[in-house]
């Protein structure tokens, strides 16, 4: 593992550090079995379904958006069980129908495996073997950078949009269904992925800024035991906000993560993309699919409505202090004020 992904690893808390048991025996699998995907590779084309693309600030309800997608059974998504196979998905694939699909299944033999993809996360992680999965060891395979973060013009070159859009048809041709997934990796850069990757299609989730960046805060201090290090992903504003306070930096990953989304798909067809609240789509989830079945035209997000309850409880609860709340207030309002101030010039 290279140094800089080895940076604060070990500052990690317990339930968030690697397990290196598994990492080696991943690594074994992929020496094996990464030849494989590579002759799928040469023998696929593109996508011919949506690519469903959720982005977001982190803790915006990104998590919670895939699950109620999965919820329908119309898409496709990244598992916990076909994370392990990121290298090689066309396969894993194939391994997670053999043993969590019943289709598939004789005499019930393989019936105590599956799980059910649950509206429950920690910091973005799930549990069980069909729980939703960030996918990032599939993503990071294509692009020149670990964290998510913008990618500039000269490293958007080293990008491997072939083989990325081949993989990615060679999950769809297992599942026959439009493939689902977080895609914080490439959020940055959404206008040329857009450009890019004519399948894809883009689901922007917002939440109110104050639960967002006390969400963050949050998941700082459960995922390093502290909310001095930076987590998850970099806007481009990173090398100033990295030295700033903790609050300061919080602010500036939530305001400026959705202004980068925001200004990037203004410019795409209005059937590629749309801008959710997370507090709407809890209190009226079958209207929210409804509309998105009519914006993507995907008649089959809302064939059976009865596998989506009629309302989600939002986590939209004051867990922080007031003094702590008020400054990550004054924070996103001051550097609002100076991203309002720098676009009048």
């Amino acid at each position: 593992m290279e140094s800089h992904i080895l940076k604060h690893v070990n500052d990690r808390t317990p339930v968030f550090r690697p397990n290196e048991n598994l990492d080696r025996l991943i690594a074994q699998l992929r020496t094996l079995l990464e030849p494989v995907q590579q002759s799928v590779n040469a023998e696929s084309g593109y996508p011919t379904l949506p690519v469903i693309g959720i982005v977001g600030c982190p803790r915006s309800g990104t998590t919670f958006m895939t699950q109620l997608l999965a919820a329908t059974g119309a898409v496709s998504y990244p598992s916990n069980l076909l994370s392990r196979f990121a290298y090689a998905p066309h396969l894993g694939a194939l391994i997670q129908q053999l043993l969590m699909n019943p289709n598939y299944d004789l005499g019930d033999e393989f019936s105590d495996l599956r799980s059910f993809n649950e509206f429950s996360s920690n910091v973005g992680k799930t549990r069980g073997a069909m729980g939703i999965n960030e996918f990032f060891h599939f993503w990071r395979r294509f692009l020149p950078n670990h964290d998510p973060g913008h990618l500039t013009a000269e490293e958007l070159k080293d990008v491997a949009v072939d083989s990325l859009r081949r993989e990615l048809a060679s999950i769809e041709a297992v599942y026959q269904k439009p493939f689902m997934s977080k895609i914080m990796m490439l959020q940055y850069n959404l206008a040329y992925f857009a450009h890019s990757m004519p399948e894809l299609k883009i689901i922007h989730v917002q939440r109110e800024p104050l639960y967002l960046m006390q969400s963050v805060t949050q998941a700082r201090r459960k995922y390093y035991g502290s909310d001095k290090i930076w987590w998850s992903v970099k806007p481009k504003e990173y090398s100033f906000l990295k030295d700033e306070r903790p609050e300061t930096q919080v602010a500036g990953q939530v305001l400026f993560t959705e202004q980068a989304i925001q200004s990037q798909i203004q410019g795409l067809p209005r059937s590629r993309w749309i801008t959710v609240s997370y507090e709407r789509v809890c209190e009226t989830p079958h209207e929210f699919l409804k509309g998105l079945a009519e914006r993507f035209a995907m008649p089959e997000l809302v064939s059976d409505l009865s596998r989506v309850d009629k309302k989600y409880q939002s986590g939209n609860t004051k867990r922080l202090n007031d003094n702590e709340l008020a400054s990550l207030l004054i924070e996103y309002e001051k550097l609002g004020g100076q991203l309002q101030g720098a676009s009048a010039k």
